[in-house]
């Protein structure tokens, strides 16, 4: 006689079975999955939805289920399904962390998504809280734990996010990826404006900037070192690499370019002031990526107002070691542009104006237009208007007048 419990074993096996296919082919993998993480194709089966795919999962097409398991929205589901879909999620993230990291992000993600659309179900968590715990917890301890559950996942990302940044590994990656992303994790779980959504990015937040200030202090450590030695300015290349490489790593974060705009300036003026060329334009070329991200930022939002200075300094440091007289005026201009006030770029831009207006007249012919002059003293009172005191400028306003004296004037 065939059994009610016969019928249950019959479709937990099943169940298994579907999950192994669900499993090897989200991962690639077979490992095998804890007896009740088939949980998550029964839950799925008692939705209306779930049902069909779960029927054709068993004739093998898994597109419906995947659709389930990865895409379809999370409010209106039961707590049960969030919980087993937040549970099944991590351990395929914990399966893909080593060698597809950005999958292994969106599967943590949409776990943390679940989690945080089951806070919101205090009856199921409060329940399941006690079954675990039990009398080991106060009431008030458990009501803590039922509403920081999804904040714990966050906390754990950013362990893995600190453990592992230094070295840059995937795991670490897979996690610094994923707490970029709470916002959206929010969004999923349909919770963008409330408080809880409010604690878990502040939290995202301040665990990234704790990652990046871990793998960063070993590199401020031995700029420090490099500087008590007297030997910052040719060890600074070498020193800041491994930021750039970080830089990629965390996605193009901010904080890394700003870090590297600090750590550089004295290495980068000690050069400067040594007319040492060659050293400071191989310097300047490890962060060039970074300091015209940081450029690009300033220029579309005006913001970190505190690095405009900065940021002009690099600037001209690479006008400085540009090889053409054309690039030296595009990064005076982009320098002035970013901060107009900076007394350095200014100076620097007279100097190319000048410098410009006379090789226009060394390359000049004996017929000259009107334009051509024009042109020229535009140029000049620019250069005027930047440095009125600059002898670049007395010695081109004299070149100039000279030129105009000698000079055959076309006419159009």
């Amino acid at each position: 006689m065939w059994r009610a419990e016969d019928e249950a074993l019959l479709s937990r096996l099943e169940d298994e079975r579907i999950l192994e296919r669900l499993w090897l082919a989200t991962t690639g993998h077979r490992t095998p999955q804890p007896v009740r993480a088939a949980g998550l194709i029964a839950c799925i089966a008692r939705i209306e939805s779930g049902r069909r795919a779960r029927e054709e999962a068993d004739r093998g097409e898994l597109e419906p289920l995947l659709h389930i398991v990865r895409t379809a929205p999370l409010e209106g589901m039961p707590p049960e399904l969030l919980h087993h879909l937040a549970l099944h999620l991590d351990r395929v993230a914990e399966a893909l962390c080593e060698e597809a990291p950005d999958a292994a992000s969106d599967a943590r993600l949409r776990s943390l998504a679940a989690w945080l659309a089951l806070v919101q179900e205090q009856q199921y968590l409060s329940e399941l809280a006690r079954a675990v715990a039990g009398a080991q917890l106060s009431p008030a301890e458990l009501q803590c734990a039922v509403e920081d559950a999804a904040l714990d996942v966050i906390h754990a990302l950013g362990r893995e996010a600190e453990e592992g940044a230094r070295n840059r590994t995937q795991r670490a990656r897979a996690a610094w990826r994923t707490l970029a992303r709470v916002a959206e994790a929010c969004r999923t779980a349909g919770l963008a404006t409330s408080e809880l959504a409010r604690r878990a990015m502040a939290l995202a937040d301040s665990k990234r900037q704790h990652a990046l200030d871990t793998a960063l202090s070993s590199i401020a450590e031995a700029m420090a070192d490099a500087s008590a030695r007297g030997s910052l300015s040719g060890d600074a290349q070498r020193i800041l690499h491994p930021a750039t490489t970080l830089w990629s790593w965390a996605e193009y974060d901010e904080a890394v370019e700003r870090f590297v705009v600090d750590q550089v300036s004295d290495a980068a003026w000690e050069l400067y002031r040594g007319n040492r060329w060659d050293d400071l334009r191989a310097l300047m070329a490890t962060i060039d990526p970074l300091v015209d991200s940081l450029c690009r930022r300033i220029e579309e939002h005006h913001e970190p107002m505190g690095y405009l200075a900065a940021c002009a300094h690099m600037l001209i440091f690479r006008a400085e070691t540009a090889t053409t007289l054309s690039e030296q005026i595009g990064f005076a201009e982009k320098a002035l542009a970013i901060c107009p006030s900076h007394r350095n770029a200014r100076i620097v831009l007279c100097s190319y104006l000048c410098r410009s207006a006379i090789h226009t007249m060394d390359r000049a012919g004996f017929f000259v237009g009107e334009k051509d002059i024009a042109a020229m003293e535009a140029m000049l009172a620019r250069a005027e208007g930047l440095n009125p005191t600059s002898r670049s400028l007395e010695e081109a306003r004299r070149r100039l007048a000279a030129f105009k004296q000698r000079a055959y004037r076309r006419t159009p």
